[in-house]
């Protein structure tokens, strides 16, 4: 299977977002998820070690997931699901236990980096920030993302130069 290229990965995640209708944050999920005609499902496995994992479910597909947890988080996991199912043929990645080698490892990083495009998409992102400033905090809250992974994305789209802007003021008097 081939690997996907940034580029690619933004092109598929904006595709998507057309289909579903959605051009405002937060992205609505259930929207994402309606389009590809997958259904969202509480986890039935036990023990179910991973957060979330793509799985058969009648003719199609599901996104099996754990309960409780970080409702941001969540989303992230979701999306990375949606990543799997998108970009790597509709397959289910089963669950497997042992060492991962490094074609898995890059499903991994392509299926984060698409949930990132699919949450974050980078125009909505840069108007967020020309509106509120590159304030990773406010912009997570607006995107309903971890403030970790809209550093990441500040950072990556280049509106955050060094790491240090990211950080939270110091509460420290001296």
């Amino acid at each position: 299977m081939a690997s996907h290229t940034p580029d690619a990965l933004r092109r598929e995640a904006e595709r998507l977002l057309e289909v579903a209708g959605v051009s405002r944050a937060p992205v609505p999920l259930r929207d994402v998820i309606s389009a590809l005609n997958l259904s969202l499902v509480q986890s039935r496995r036990e023990p179910f070690s991973s957060e979330a994992a793509l799985a058969p479910l009648g003719e199609g597909f599901a996104i099996e997931v754990r309960g409780g947890g970080n409702e941001r988080r969540r989303r992230f996991t979701i999306a990375h699901e949606i990543g799997h199912f998108v970009l790597h043929d509709g397959r289910p990645l089963y669950e497997r236990g042992g060492r991962v080698n490094e074609a898995s490892r890059r499903l991994e990083r392509e299926a984060d980096a698409f949930a990132a495009e699919l949450l974050m998409p980078e125009h909505l992102v840069r108007q967020a920030a020309l509106e509120e400033g590159a304030d990773p905090h406010l912009l997570a809250d607006r995107f309903e993302v971890s403030v970790q992974a809209m550093s990441i994305r500040l950072r990556r789209l280049g509106l955050a130069e060094r790491q240090s802007e990211l950080l939270p003021p110091s509460r420290d008097v001296f």
